[in-house]
């Protein structure tokens, strides 16, 4: 799969993305959740609650393409830096927050740094790793992040259980992202001598050809960009939705982190499993579990139920999450990989805006129960463009 000589950069490389879902676990958890009691968002304004996702899915996607575009230019590392320098201002924006708008600016600056970072990472790993072999890489990336959203958003509850609220939440987000800089200077090494960028003929416009003019890709990435309403949901409507329902903070960090860990467990073993059986399959299955399940959430507000039901939405996530991103690779040259994954990775988390969007004027015009319909219907019509398209032009 890959030499020795790259194994510590692979693991340098995981132990990034480790810090960069921790520091994104704070923003899936603890401010959802405390959004009305703490940052003054008035009850009920699911449109107002959604902008922080909404700038959030804008400005990441923004930064994953140019991530793309100045690793293809420039290097790795110096795209990477570059995210964890940005993020340094959000511990202070957060401990000064008198109202919501600060947290839509911390959540802006957020975007940016997940975007340059996880993007980096995922284009570092995939240099040094055999084609055969990316979807296990893949899904070993996306493990590594999700494993630290899920480590994130439990251990920052628990601190907000020991300490005042936002002395927790300004010491959680410093300590960690000076750990990664730190990390990142000293021990991260640049990948891009190992990429095979000699041959292949450059689209024109390489944007234009991964968003429409080659129909597997289009594909993939609307199918990306569906897929991550359900992230929406789960991100801002499981705490509210829990939380107004009188299941506590720590309780709602085991349901939101059964679904997160789920999701990167098992994406070690799914990204594997693709590289063997194909991504299409794992895809497509992943998409109507994820459909099915999470309109019955609301059939009880027992906990065991909802941490059933997060259990299947991980194994849903699980399954097409990495394969997508694999598929994406297997459809590039590496002269403009870096540059199609960041398109990739644009138009999937601009989903993140799209999603909020929807479940905001969904749930304001009907019930919040509305939004988790809404959500499964998009799936299902995305699964089934996602089937038509790859029938005709596979």
């Amino acid at each position: 799969m890959i030499t020795e000589k790259k194994y510590t950069a692979l693991v340098n490389l995981l132990l990034q993305v480790l810090f960069v879902g921790i520091l994104l676990g704070l923003f899936r958890t603890a401010i959802p959740a405390l959004s009305e009691s703490v940052f003054l968002v008035p009850k009920n304004s699911f449109i107002f609650l959604s902008t922080f996702i909404i700038a959030f899915g804008i400005i990441k996607g923004i930064a994953n393409y140019y991530a793309g575009v100045f690793a293809d230019k420039y290097n790795r590392k110096t795209v990477l830096l570059l995210g964890w320098l940005v993020a340094f201002p959000v511990p202070f924006i957060i401990y000064f927050a008198t109202n919501w708008y600060y947290i839509i600016l911390a959540t802006f600056i957020i975007g940016i740094n997940q975007g340059l970072t996880w993007s980096v990472t995922q284009i570092s790993s995939v240099d040094i790793t055999k084609n055969e072999n990316r979807g296990f890489i893949v899904g070993l990336n996306e493990f590594s992040g999700y494993f630290g959203v899920a480590i994130g958003g439990i251990l920052v509850s628990y601190m907000t259980s020991l300490l005042t609220v936002k002395i927790a939440l300004f010491l959680f987000s410093i300590i960690f992202i000076l750990i990664a800089t730190l990390y990142c200077i000293f021990l991260v090494k640049e990948t891009k001598s190992y990429a095979n960028i000699a041959f292949g003929k450059n689209p024109k416009n390489v944007f234009l050809y991964v968003t429409w003019t080659n129909k597997k890709l289009f594909a993939y990435s609307q199918a990306g960009h569906i897929e991550k309403f359900v992230d929406t949901c789960i991100w801002i409507f499981f705490p509210v939705y829990l939380f107004n329902n009188g299941v506590t903070l720590i309780e709602i960090s085991y349901i939101v982190g059964t679904y997160t860990f789920t999701w990167g467990i098992f994406q070690i073993f799914t990204g594997l499993y693709s590289d063997y059986v194909g991504r299409n399959l794992l895809i497509i299955s992943g998409m109507l579990i994820c459909s099915i399940v999470l309109p019955l959430c609301l059939l009880s507000l027992e906990f065991s139920w909802w941490m059933t039901c997060s259990f299947f939405l991980g194994l849903g996530m699980a399954l097409l999450y990495p394969s997508i991103s694999s598929a994406v690779n297997d459809n590039c040259d590496d002269s403009w990989r870096a540059s199609a994954i960041g398109i990739y990775r644009f138009w999937r988390d601009t989903g993140y805006a799209t999603g909020a969007l929807g479940l905001g004027i969904v749930t304001s015009l009907v019930n919040i129960e509305a939004g988790f319909i809404f959500v499964s219907f998009s799936m299902i019509l995305s699964t089934l463009i996602l089937i038509f398209t790859l029938k005709k032009y596979s």
